[in-house]
């Protein structure tokens, strides 16, 4: 039997807070829903962070729905899991209604065995009857907890053709950019089905894949398979990537032998072209990094194009605040950019002495000296350096604290507001 289906990851609906870059994203999407109807897929697997919040708004919600029926209408289920930023630990994730709908299959379900192992449960698609399983991700890669008590054996012992669906990264597949991201160690999943359909990874494994115009040959080396990001969601994703994709795979299955013969092909989705400005300003004065950034967008072409601009480097003198970012943004958007993104978080000043950590470092003791490094460097009239950096950990505490779920904006909003009065003492006129 030849099938075909489509394997898309990462969506991040609504990543951004530019409505403008969240477009690109929603366009994104319907391209891909598009393709996979006029591709005549059998069914589509969506292998995590469909939104990029669990309770994304309403506009996001709606567009999902949408394009999802377009499926449903054209009999082709969709198969998924929930990601690390879709999930909900309390059940709330806004992929429910979805499932309720008969929109979305989730295919992570199981039970707690007699001797305490995770069960999963198969789902099997009727059109191709093969069959399909997979683990949500859960928030700081808690759902390594739960790989370690699959049951593999009956997972394994499962007959037919079948794909397992994951949103974790693997230790082993880890590109050397990520090499601080959590990860899980390949011998964790269960062995023997015919293809792994991951994500989490905002990047194309294997890396070939996504360069390569014709079919990539699955074979039993390169079984598990990440699509990468449906569209960067970024600064430097928008940079280095410039676009995102999904994947379709097709081929041969025979269910009674159970052999499948996959092809996997990187489906780009390009909306908007990115292009890409890097400002070195070592030893430079503000002045000449401004006349170099005039002479560097001079003569480009940014009708309907995104622009981001990397600024970084040393300053000869002068602030970083004192480099007008707003009036290089303007200029650009005046020559039809369609959207203008600038990072200056490597511009530094010759007036700033540089903190330095030592590697080995925990991120709370890194944490601990830099805030201290930066307090002995500091004067605040009437406030003592030991009060500043009691005061800064207090505030990080105060602002690093999570909206509980079912708890009003409003309400978040006011506890903030009120336990940062705490922090510095302030009190509101009348408030004696």
């Amino acid at each position: 039997m030849k099938i075909k289906f489509a394997h898309i990851a990462d969506c991040h609906l609504g990543a951004w807070r530019n409505e403008k870059l969240n477009q690109i994203g929603y366009e994104a999407l319907e391209k891909a829903i598009d393709i996979a109807v006029k591709e005549k897929t059998d069914f589509v697997i969506i292998s995590g962070d469909l939104f990029d919040v669990s309770n994304p708004k309403v506009d996001v919600i709606d567009l999902a729905v949408r394009e999802l029926r377009k499926l449903k209408d054209e009999n082709i289920s969709v198969y998924g899991i929930m990601g690390s930023h879709d999930f909900s630990p309390s059940d709330k994730s806004m992929i429910r209604p979805l499932i309720t709908a008969g929109l979305f299959t989730n295919i992570s379900q199981g039970e707690i065995t007699e001797k305490d192992k995770l069960k999963l449960l198969f789902t099997q698609d009727p059109k191709t009857k093969i069959k399909i399983t997979g683990l949500r991700a859960r928030k700081r890669c808690l759902e390594i907890e739960d790989y370690q008590i699959l049951d593999l054996e009956i997972l394994e012992k499962e007959e037919g053709v079948k794909i397992f669906v994951l949103h974790t990264l693997l230790s082993e597949l880890k590109p050397i950019e990520f090499k601080d991201m959590k990860s899980a160690p390949k011998s964790l999943l269960p062995q023997g089905f015919d293809y792994y359909a991951g994500g989490h990874l905002h990047k194309t494994v294997p890396e070939k894949l996504r360069d390569s115009e014709t079919h990539f040959k699955v074979d039993d080396k390169t079984k598990i398979i990440y699509p990468g990001a449906l569209t960067p969601i970024n600064f430097r994703e928008l940079e280095q990537y410039k676009f995102g994709g999904f994947c379709i795979i097709s081929g041969d299955i025979d269910i009674e032998s159970q052999k499948s013969d996959f092809e996997v092909k990187f489906i780009p989705i390009k909306i908007k072209e990115v292009i890409s400005l890097f400002i070195d300003c070592n030893n430079k004065s503000i002045a000449q990094v401004q006349e170099l950034l005039k002479d560097k967008i001079g003569n480009i072409n940014f009708n309907d194009k995104i622009v981001t601009i990397r600024i970084f480097g040393t300053l000869a003198s002068g602030k970083t605040y004192e480099l007008k970012t707003n009036e290089i943004i303007q200029k650009i958007k005046e020559k039809g950019a369609y959207e203008v993104l600038i990072n200056k978080s490597a511009l530094a000043s010759k007036e700033y002495v540089s903190i330095s950590v030592s590697v080995g470092k925990t991120n709370e003791e890194i944490e601990n000296i830099l805030i201290h490094e930066h307090t002995q460097k500091v004067k605040i009239k009437k406030i003592s350096k030991k009060d500043m950096e009691n005061k800064i950990h207090e505030l990080l505490s105060v602002i690093g604290k999570e909206r509980e779920e079912g708890t009003k904006t409003k309400e978040y909003n006011e506890v903030l507001v009120n336990n940062f009065k705490k922090v510095f003492q302030l009190e509101e006129e009348g408030d004696q």
